[in-house]
């Protein structure tokens, strides 16, 4: 004979759909906290700067004496690169930055 209704057989099908059930609420949790975290899983540490840069202090270090004058462009430009930030030629000392405009000429 054939029993239908809610006493009808064991409740493997119901317990299981209940357990997936609480699976996917828990994923969805998980996911939607680390959207807020950020990328990797942790807080996004704060960086003055530019968004996305990494401040190299060797190197912030080396601009703040070649500004100071205790380096020479020289010694600059060979430290910057032996730190893995070359200085490209022409960028010397009494040049312009590519995108600004020519000096004026002496009157």
């Amino acid at each position: 004979m054939v029993r239908f209704g809610h006493h009808a057989g064991h409740p493997v099908f119901a317990l299981l759909l209940l357990v997936l059930l609480a699976a996917l609420v828990v994923i969805g949790v998980i996911a939607l906290v680390r959207s807020w975290r950020g990328p990797h899983g942790g807080a996004a540490p704060f960086r003055p700067g530019t968004p996305g840069t990494v401040v190299d202090p060797a190197f912030t270090e080396l601009r703040v004496r070649y500004a100071r004058g205790d380096v020479t462009w020289d010694e600059f430009s060979q430290r910057a690169a032996n730190l893995g930030h070359p200085v490209y030629p022409g960028a010397g000392p009494g040049t312009t930055s590519p995108g600004a405009p020519p000096p004026h000429p002496p009157s």
